[in-house]
């Protein structure tokens, strides 16, 4: 009897447990989420972390951060570049076929002994994002991010093409724009809007976090421009900020 007790209390914490998870999407899949709902068709999306080192690190150590970090990765050979910002070193390689990642680590103060380099790695991809491809990007960048002790905050962007059937008005993408908006649950925060481009940046209360700015804190971005052709919109979200070009 005892057991069976057990047994019912186990599947009920289970229970709950699952049931939380699934009302409880990342925010990348709450955004995917959206975006799919649209009828937009995606053409890129990238995953980027970028962040100075929590601890100084000696100059002359770069090359060889740069090396583990690159090896950790999966990437090719490091390259280093003398740029105007300073020391760069660079490399590159995919994940799977759809997925190019790039890592930067940048030396912006080459004439001092200890330093606190950027680190900069994008996981970039073109054409649809399964949530398998998904899940194992977040997952592996994250694991890399807390071997090296590298801020594990993460950006988000998606981006893809609307039809709309005619020639592109500011109401298609108002309306498109306040779509995004109200299903994200999010309030407008700032926003900037022109002739071809609307871009709205928001808080809602569905994702952590966020970045301060002088209307307020945001953690979504939503941008609507008319496309090459005049009968599609662009779509571009992004959270906190968008970090592709839009």
């Amino acid at each position: 009897m005892r057991r069976k007790r057990i047994a019912v209390w186990v599947w009920l914490f289970l229970s709950v447990f699952l049931i939380a998870s699934a009302k409880n999407p990342s925010q990348e899949e709450g955004l995917l989420r959206v975006f799919d709902r649209t009828g937009a068709k995606m053409d890129r999306h990238m995953l980027h972390a970028g962040s100075r080192a929590s601890e100084s690190v000696a100059s002359e150590d770069l090359p060889g951060l740069a090396e583990q970090l690159a090896g950790e990765l999966g990437l090719g050979a490091v390259h280093s570049k003398s740029m105007t910002d300073g020391m760069r070193y660079e490399a590159d390689g995919k994940w799977n076929r759809n997925l190019q990642v790039e890592m930067v680590v940048i030396n912006d103060r080459p004439e001092e002994a200890l330093v606190q380099p950027y680190i900069s790695i994008r996981a970039v991809g073109r054409g649809p994002l399964s949530q398998a491809h998904l899940d194992e990007a977040r997952s592996r960048l994250f694991r890399t991010l807390q071997k090296f002790r590298i801020d594990t905050s993460t950006h988000f962007s998606i981006q893809g093409k609307l039809p709309v059937g005619h020639r592109v008005n500011r109401d298609d993408r108002e309306k498109l724009v306040r779509q995004v908006v109200r299903e994200l649950g999010a309030e407008e925060v700032e926003s900037m809007r022109t002739e071809r481009i609307i871009s709205v940046s928001a808080h809602t209360p569905l994702f952590n976090g966020g970045l301060n700015t002088k209307g307020g804190t945001m953690n979504v971005q939503v941008a609507a421009k008319v496309g090459d052709d005049d009968r599609q919109i662009i779509l571009t979200l992004g959270t906190p900020i968008i970090t592709i070009e839009y």
